[in-house]
């Protein structure tokens, strides 16, 4: 389902780093909006590690992540704002919402949930990490995540750092 197209007006990406063919310049957004959600506090993360890479990898991650957050932003102004940009975002304006009306937009949508469940995940997206902190933090509801077992060990070492984060669903501009 085709939501927006920017046109090569809309947005500037052009850099010898940057794809120019459309699908590959998705994957960069989406491979960044999986790991950051566009949270400020996790781009700064992406962005000390870049910068501590060695000459060229540094410049290019940093083009890299520019374009990404740069096609974000044009992404968010060409959306109506009754839309999202994409389902990851959807997730991040469902943290948020959560977290600002104290848990009830939840408690209203679903009332007779008695658990959360994350089952069979090698990897959880930064969106989903942020709705299961706004829950946790606004619901009387547990959540219980299971990660397989190849990278179980690895997650459940990293958990608490992917809660870490302020305000769960916020992203570096404007909604």
């Amino acid at each position: 389902m085709i939501r927006s197209i920017l046109s090569d007006e809309d947005v500037s990406i052009a850099s010898p780093v940057v794809p120019s063919e459309p699908q590959s310049v998705e994957q960069i957004r989406t491979e960044i909006e999986a790991v950051t959600g566009f949270h400020p506090e996790r781009l700064d993360i992406v962005q000390d590690v870049v910068g501590g890479l060695q000459a060229p990898i540094d410049a290019d991650g940093a083009e890299l992540l520019d374009a990404a957050v740069s096609i974000e932003q044009a992404l968010r102004q060409v959306t109506s704002t009754s839309t999202s940009v994409s389902d990851v975002a959807f997730v991040r304006r469902a943290a948020r919402e959560v977290l600002a009306t104290d848990g009830a937009i939840w408690e209203d949508a679903f009332p007779d949930v008695e658990r959360v469940s994350l089952v069979g995940v090698s990897s959880v997206p930064a969106a989903y990490i942020d709705l299961l902190h706004a829950v946790l933090a606004s619901v009387a509801v547990p959540v219980h995540v299971h990660f397989r077992r190849g990278t179980g060990s690895y997650l459940t070492q990293r958990a608490s750092e992917l809660f870490d984060v302020a305000s769960p669903g916020m992203v570096v501009f404007e909604s």
